[in-house]
């Protein structure tokens, strides 16, 4: 055999040894099932990323993945991945809303005169989003990505009018029109996920 060869027995025996659809592989990998399936009928071979993506998933190291295949162990997948990635996201985001909480009370409490601190928790709502399109770009979800990206745009516009608003003598009444910013800006997000979709499914 050789390594494409290798590689699609090896992964057919430790997914099921998991007892695995390729459908629930490919989401726990964040790939799609129809990738997972050209790898277990050796049409493809995964880039260098996935295919550490996918020793870590079964506990095992490249070189094994790659070789000969043997009678399947028990392999421990790292099934508190998404759990773990859940847990650190919010702690961050609450880190931010915690900052905004402290920054607001400490203000009241030391300087009761200062107004419109109630804006600190409209600021945390852009650096919220900004944490979670960090997050979501560095573990690849490539879903959730777009949405969070989508969602910053439209905090950013709704803090940039309330500030502006809050603190403009005179606002203008022509203001609300800060929101057509986001719209081309939205459309370029749904242009690039369908863009990213239509290169990955080529690809695979």
């Amino acid at each position: 055999m050789d390594i494409k060869e290798n590689l699609a027995q090896n992964l057919i025996q430790y997914r099921k040894a998991l007892n695995l659809t390729q459908a629930e592989l490919a989401e726990k990998l964040n790939y799609s099932d129809k990738a997972v399936s050209k790898w277990e009928r050796g049409e493809s071979f995964p880039d260098l990323y996935v295919l550490k993506q996918i020793a870590d998933f079964y506990g095992v190291t490249i070189d094994t993945l790659i070789a000969p295949p043997k009678t399947p162990k028990k392999y421990k997948a790292q099934p508190f991945t998404k759990i773990r990635q859940t847990v650190i996201a919010l702690c961050s985001v609450g880190i931010a809303w915690l900052v905004a909480v402290v920054c607001y009370a400490f203000l009241d409490i030391i300087f009761p005169g200062i107004k419109n601190t109630w804006l600190f928790f409209i600021y945390a709502m852009p650096v919220s989003f900004i944490i979670l399109v960090v997050f979501s770009a560095v573990w690849k979800k490539r879903v959730l990505t777009p949405i969070f990206v989508s969602f910053l745009i439209w905090t950013m516009a709704l803090t940039v009018y309330l500030v502006l608003n809050t603190y403009l003598i005179s606002p203008p009444s022509t203001l609300w029109e800060i929101f057509l910013i986001g719209i081309p800006l939205q459309a370029l997000v749904v242009f690039w996920t369908i863009y990213r979709k239509v290169k990955r499914s080529a690809a695979n």
